[in-house]
């Protein structure tokens, strides 16, 4: 300790001199860190992506080898260690010269001091991977009752994959091919009836290829039931449309940010995360303003519904219904064995006023100026709650406040913006304490996420598994009495840290215990290297 803090001693006006990097997770000096630790760094601008090799991490003078990921604006930017970090041993995280903003302005150099604390790596959390299908843009992946695999791409393919007793998928199987490649595959889910020879799949889309001049081009969302015999599409009907929905290009792409995400059923509903059409809800930076359906989790009131349901600029519905409200942008629900609703949302993209959060009438002066240094990230995992708020705001529905707001002048009010004048309130039902802040644990992008729950005792039974995507981890996460987890550790191979490149969603096979992802791949080339993973645990599994 004495060590470390000689360091930071030495060097503290290194950190303040950089007056491009916003914030770090962890915080410069932290000690004790988990060897499997990422790290996030926020900018005020963009950073040129050809740039970033200039970021480095040496120990004892030697630069151990890492990877990069961005978020939609460029100026967040994780750095993964390919290998865990050694344990007990100090770590300088640098911006050297050379790094700088996509604008081409020089990044002023940074020294960050970290040291890893003495923890052994948990042999329960390690699985062997390897890449079973070189497919790129895959977004979704989910294990059947027929013991097969089944996957779903950005360009409108859904799969399905032969699965032997070990777990090890083969045999490839396409049943639906969109010529078009328009349609965006976001979720599978089973039906609830769903059998080994009754397979009933929902499914979850928007289309990236509407026209412009088409009124339903930011309303693209549908929830598709299919049904699959022999591995072939023999019934589609569509339960919702006209879900809501922003769009982008990312690399040679058209994509849609937020658009309407995972699926879950429970207690006889279907439930949806619904994300938002602006980066902060304020400016449409995406198209579209925030929506009575965007930025929410809805409930669907699905074994009533006989014609197709249309939300295409409608406030309500008799059927569908806003259970949770200010969940920025969630890509899976998990109905958990503990009777909880889970899911992980990603905060992360605001650059700028195009990204401003709105104006609340009863604030004066100009509320989009609120994007300081002092904005957090705050992305967290949530237990969902009916008719709570969770703190992204929608003018549409009479929510302005970002976050916590300022409520006093105590710097430890929870989810905090501190740009607010002291005392302005989160709005009504906000729930601080159903949230937790993975953001502090190299959470950066938390998306698609399962409850382990193999048919054999495990070490991980009833841990959240979840894939942070840009820091390139599959996080576990057992939860605690409260619901809440007690710690974020990391999946790792033999070798140390399992070798993922952008993974977006998780699936299990109970019998084997193996589990597979769908690695989309770098988002500023829209999935082009992508693949799939499949994961066996390593370890002799127990007999029942």
């Amino acid at each position: 300790m004495i060590r470390l803090l000689l360091l930071i001693f030495l060097t503290p006006c290194c950190f303040s001199a950089a007056k491009e990097l916003r914030s770090v997770t962890p915080a410069n000096g932290s000690t004790a860190i988990d060897p499997g630790t990422t790290f996030n760094l926020q900018f005020h601008e963009a950073i040129d992506t050809n740039s970033l090799q200039h970021i480095q991490i040496r120990s004892g003078g030697k630069a151990i080898t890492v990877k990069y990921s961005t978020d939609l604006t460029n100026a967040s930017i994780t750095v993964v260690p390919v290998d865990f970090l050694e344990p007990d041993r100090d770590y300088i995280l640098s911006g050297e010269k050379g790094l700088k903003t996509a604008a081409g302005k020089p990044v002023s150099a940074f020294r960050l001091l970290y040291q890893t604390g003495a923890a052994a790596r948990v042999g329960s959390t390690t699985f062997d991977g390897q890449v079973f299908d070189k497919t790129r843009s895959m977004t979704t992946v989910l294990f059947g009752p027929d013991r097969k695999l089944y996957a779903a791409s950005a360009f409108g393919e859904l799969v399905c994959y032969d699965v032997d007793a070990s777990g090890k998928p083969s045999n490839r199987t396409t049943i639906i091919q969109d010529k078009s490649t328009s349609r965006q595959y976001i979720d599978l889910e089973w039906d609830p009836a769903a059998s080994s020879d009754n397979l009933i799949l929902w499914v979850s889309y928007a289309e990236r290829l509407t026209p412009k001049r088409n009124p339903g081009h930011f309303f693209t969302g549908e929830i598709a039931k299919l049904t699959i015999k022999e591995k072939k599409l023999t019934g589609n009907q569509v339960i919702v449309t006209g879900l809501p929905h922003g769009r982008e290009k990312q690399g040679d792409s058209e994509t849609l940010p937020h658009q309407p995400n995972g699926l879950c059923f429970k207690g006889g509903k279907l439930y949806q995360s619904v994300g938002s059409t602006s980066s902060s809800g304020g400016p449409p930076n995406w198209g579209l303003k925030e929506q009575a359906f965007s930025a929410c989790i809805i409930e669907i009131d699905y074994q009533d519904i006989k014609t197709t349901v249309d939300l295409f600029q409608v406030d309500s519905h008799p059927r569908v219904r806003r259970f949770a409200t200010g969940v920025r942008n969630a890509l899976e629900i998990v109905a958990h064995s503990n009777g909880n609703l889970y899911t992980a949302v990603n905060i992360n993209d605001r650059a700028g006023r195009r990204d401003g959060v709105p104006d609340d009438p009863d604030i004066p002066g100009d509320q989009n100026e609120l994007i300081k240094a002092t904005t957090p990230d705050h992305e967290s995992l949530y237990i969902l709650e009916r008719g709570r708020h969770y703190g992204f705001p929608n003018p549409s529905i009479g929510n302005y406040v970002l976050g916590g707001g300022n409520p006093t002048a105590s710097d430890l009010d929870p989810f905090q913006i501190g740009d607010y004048p002291v005392g302005t309130q989160p709005e009504k039902g906000f729930a601080p304490e159903l949230m937790y802040p993975l953001w502090q644990y190299g959470g950066t992008s938390p998306n698609g996420m399962i409850e382990y729950r193999p048919e054999f005792r495990h070490p991980l039974s009833g841990a959240l598994l979840c894939c942070f995507y840009s820091a390139n981890s599959i996080a576990v996460m057992p939860p605690g009495e409260n619901g809440m987890p007690g710690s974020v550790k990391f999946l790792q191979s033999r070798k140390g840290r399992l070798q993922c490149n952008g993974p977006l969603d998780i699936t299990q096979d109970p019998k084997s215990g193996c589990l597979y992802i769908a690695d989309f791949g770098k988002q500023r080339v829209f999935g082009k290297d992508g693949s799939m993973l499949w994961l066996a645990p390593s370890f002799q599994k127990p007999s029942l």
